[in-house]
């Protein structure tokens, strides 16, 4: 017959403190694990932050380069119209290269906003 566990109130008194011993290592145990959960938690609370103010740096200087982009297409389109104008004095020929390069310049815009887009959802993806 296997012999039945015995009754805590029988166990001898040097197993209780033992096993007290045992149990009071784990909580310390615990300890140390929460405490180094707690670090680690605010560690990576650190590295996102930092991560987070790089993101938006660089959302800011996107945003800064394509309104100079911008403002210098809107100045070579003024540029541009300003020379049509004059082309119309000038025989077709010649009125022609202008049209032209105000069709290729408007598609260069067209262009970078796009890219400009892309990026933005690039970096939102990220």
């Amino acid at each position: 017959m296997a012999a039945a566990p015995e009754p805590p109130e029988w166990e001898p008194r040097w197993r209780k403190a033992l096993r007290g011993k045992e149990n009071k290592g784990s909580v310390e145990i615990m300890r140390k694990d929460l405490k180094d959960a707690r670090d680690l938690h605010g560690q990576a609370e650190s590295a996102a932050a930092v991560w987070k103010g790089h993101v938006m740096d660089r959302r800011k200087k996107a945003l800064t380069d394509y309104k100079k982009l911008r403002a210098f297409f809107a100045e070579e389109e003024e540029h541009f119209l300003q020379e049509a104008e004059k082309a119309e004095e000038v025989p077709d020929d010649e009125g022609a290269d202008s049209v032209e390069r105000f069709r290729t310049l408007l598609q260069a815009v067209s262009e970078l906003e796009k890219k400009h887009r892309n990026l933005g959802l690039s970096m939102l993806l990220q």
